[in-house]
């Protein structure tokens, strides 16, 4: 019997499963089996009418609510919601047909143009290698030298990137040598630097890293001269002189940063040594006065020990400053024409001299004559001798300075003895001459 059924059942399969069933006796056997157990099932022969396991919803009234569907009343209610469904369907259909249309027109264009033009293309490379086998030549594409240049110069620069990187950091290392004061070691990256912008004169990227290490190198000048107003050791300052020295301060914003020794000329470097001379004086000026304003607050107390401190910082920094100036001017490369040097020395001295004699004299102008006027409730006597100290520190530091060729003593002299409103006497200044004559003796 299940063999008839299962014969019966296979009339409605597709022709390519119904032969396959045919043909395979073991799932032949298996489906004549399955049909067995579904024949001698009590629950299929059970004459009791089947439920569902869904319960009546409220809006159902043929059943109490809560109670289990039967297996048609559970048909009926899918068949309205298909209905339902297919209603939406319809309409959303209804409401976009022209959107529908156009879709369909366009996707049939597109697959017409695919089908034409790519068999016309197949077509066509096909006709161009017969040529080509015909022919007995090879199908080759056509090179493009620009295309390839530009490759090959992309790939050189990417197998060597780490180089360039190295190169495009030079400014930034320039900068970190700068401010942990390895001066040497940034005038060794300029210089490097400009090797490259010789050799690769049409490369803007080394023109560019060029620029950034001059501005770097412009900012270290500025801060080494600021630092030369400051109280520096013999040796920072010759340090500093040296590394100024290998800059082309005078023509900074050619595309030289650095001094050659071959194409500068002798008169370029005597300007440039005289730059130099008037840069380390101006800077010791600067520094000199800045010391002698700490000593303002001096004489809200005692006058005259701010007077014996002014000439005192002036004995001890005019004669360091001078002593450096030689070590660092007289033994210059630069100092070819010995006439012109001594000359120019002689000049940019006495007139850094000049003017710091001119405020030492006004100083003492402003608060020598209370200092040393008789009155009679002090001893004339402890006056006199005030008078005669300041001006024995004055004869010293005169004589000081007379150690690199400085008069200083006519210059004072002339302020405080000579002049119309001159505060001490001739007598005065040759009785504490043959003091320190005597004492010397």
């Amino acid at each position: 019997m299940s063999g008839i059924l299962l014969d019966t059942l296979s009339e409605d399969l597709d022709p390519t499963l119904a032969e396959f069933l045919k043909s395979n006796s073991e799932l032949r056997q298996i489906s004549e089996q399955y049909l067995v157990d579904l024949l001698i099932n009590d629950d299929l022969l059970c004459t009791d009418t089947y439920t569902t396991t869904s319960k009546s919803s409220n809006t159902d009234v043929s059943n109490v609510e809560g109670q289990p569907r039967t297996l048609t009343e559970e048909i009926a209610e899918l068949d309205s919601q298909q209905r339902e469904i297919k209603m939406q369907l319809a309409s959303i259909t209804n409401n976009n047909r022209d959107l529908i249309i156009d879709i369909s027109k366009d996707l049939t264009s597109i697959r017409e143009d695919v089908n034409s033009g790519f068999d016309k293309e197949i077509n066509s490379m096909i006709k161009i290698l017969d040529m080509e086998n015909s022919n007995g030549e090879k199908f080759e594409i056509p090179e493009n030298e620009r295309l390839n240049n530009t490759m090959i110069t992309y790939n050189s620069i990417l197998s060597n990137i780490d180089s360039v990187l190295d190169l495009l950091e030079l400014p930034t290392l320039c900068k970190v040598c700068i401010l942990q004061g390895n001066y040497q070691e940034s005038l060794e990256i300029s210089i490097l630097v400009q090797t490259l912008v010789i050799r690769f004169p049409n490369l803007k990227i080394f023109q560019n890293i060029h620029y950034q290490v001059e501005q770097e190198l412009k900012l270290m000048v500025k801060g080494l001269i600021k630092l030369l107003n400051t109280n520096l050791k013999q040796n920072n300052i010759l340090k500093i002189f040296q590394i100024l020295n290998k800059l082309d301060l005078l023509n900074y914003n050619t595309s030289s940063a650095i001094s050659s020794s071959v194409n500068v000329t002798s008169n370029k470097k005597l300007q440039k040594d005289k730059f130099l001379k008037i840069v380390y004086l101006n800077a010791r000026f600067k520094f000199i006065i800045n010391e002698l304003s700490n000593l303002t607050p001096l004489l809200k107390f005692n006058k005259l020990t701010y007077l014996k401190r002014y000439i005192e910082i002036y004995r001890e920094f005019i004669f360091n400053s001078l002593s450096i100036y030689h070590a660092i001017f007289n033994f210059s490369p630069a100092s070819n024409d010995i006439d012109i040097k001594h000359e120019e020395d002689n000049l940019l001295i006495s007139q850094f001299i000049k003017n710091l004699a001119s405020l030492l004299a006004e100083e003492l102008k402003k608060y020598l004559p209370e200092l040393i006027a008789p009155s009679e409730k002090d001893d004339n006597i402890d006056k006199q001798t005030q008078k005669d100290g300041l001006i024995l520190q004055i004869i010293y530091l005169c004589q000081s300075l007379a150690k690199y060729n400085v008069d200083f003593e006519s210059l004072i002299t002339w302020e405080l003895c000579y002049r119309n409103n001159s505060i001490l006497s001739e007598e005065d200044w040759l009785k504490n001459m043959a003091k320190v004559k005597k004492f010397r003796a």
